[in-house]
């Protein structure tokens, strides 16, 4: 039973590679890895020394081996108009694929010190390294009497097992600060993967295509301590594109120092999201669950994705000051 569960599973994540090649993965709390979002959000938030976000991903559980993301990144903010950071992200692919990208990004604010908006570019400079676990492919030479046998030769011979690509992006963002507004809107564009490395693993070439990514919304003051973000995002890349729509709210509770936060999100033909979450301070810890509404929830068991985020506003002094962001 469990060979054929592992088998089901290595044909599923072939068959998903195959049709992901050239794409990115992608996480259902984009806003909460900023840059991977846009490089220009780079250090741009407000009462802070840094940021520091977390990511994790679960997905089709029900295969012996899940599809995992996890992605760390650190930020820091100076004088209000530069911003520098790091981040690293993987994406396991069952154990037979992975990809591990990890850079440096910096953005400056044209703006400066105004306090009404700030507009800003950024760029992200790091690398790919995507490899394939050939241990765990099974090959027709080794079908035997109904089953892979995977201790008969496979008469394969793998000559490029991984590859390590430079990777370039760079993006442009808006972002209303004005404090007394109660409608702040922001809006971003980005373009991933500029210089359309090569990555190939088995064949001789294979563009990764640039993607490109518009994020947009608004933060709604509904009265003091609650707010509103309706947000959209468009992303395109080759010919496969992805459209999320979504709600967040943010509650304070009776003034103290804690915030409960609750949405929905809509990714087209793909799934249904629900998020929830609670802010302590400058912290802020996120739950959601991907509801599969495509095809592919025939074979996941109709199982879908857990998700959790961390993010973190601090000072290197260790003062404690209220951080402001549109991420939420």
């Amino acid at each position: 039973m469990n060979n054929r569960k592992n088998t089901f599973a290595l044909a599923f994540a072939l068959c998903v590679a195959g049709a992901l090649q050239g794409q990115d993965g992608n996480l259902s709390h984009y806003d909460a890895a900023p840059a991977l979002l846009n490089p220009a959000l780079t250090g741009m938030y407000s009462n802070a020394d840094f940021r520091m976000t977390s990511n994790v991903r679960s997905q089709w559980n029900s295969l012996s081996s899940s599809f995992t993301t996890t992605g760390f990144g650190y930020e820091v903010g100076m004088q209000d108009r530069y911003g520098f950071g790091m981040y690293l992200n993987n994406y396991n692919m069952a154990g037979i694929m992975n990809t591990f990208q990890s850079g440096l990004s910096g953005a400056y604010n044209v703006s400066g010190r105004d306090s009404r908006y700030i507009l800003s570019g950024g760029f992200n400079l790091g690398f790919l390294y995507k490899k394939l676990n050939d241990q765990q492919l099974v090959w027709d030479a080794q079908y035997d009497n109904g089953y892979f046998n995977t201790d008969l030769p496979s008469g394969e011979i793998i000559q490029r097992g991984s590859r390590f690509m430079l990777d370039i992006a760079g993006g442009i963002a808006y972002k209303s600060t004005n404090a007394r507004k109660r409608v702040n809107p922001f809006a971003n564009f980005a373009m991933y993967h500029v210089n359309t490395p090569n990555e190939a693993i088995l064949g001789t070439g294979s563009d990764l295509p640039i993607r490109f990514a518009v994020n947009a919304g608004a933060r709604v003051e509904i009265m003091d301590d609650t707010y509103l973000t309706p947000t959209g995002l468009y992303m395109r890349q080759g010919a496969d594109q992805q459209i999320n729509v979504g709600l967040m709210a943010e509650v304070g509770l009776g003034g103290s120092v804690y915030s409960v936060l609750g949405g929905l999100a809509y990714r087209v033909n793909d799934a249904v999201v629900a998020h929830v979450g609670l802010k302590h301070k400058n912290v802020y810890y996120r739950f959601s669950y991907d509801a599969n509404i495509s095809n592919l929830q025939h074979y996941t068991r109709k199982n879908g994705a857990f998700e959790f985020s961390l993010m973190y506003y601090g000072m290197h002094s260790g003062r404690d000051r209220r951080a402001t962001s549109s991420a939420f």
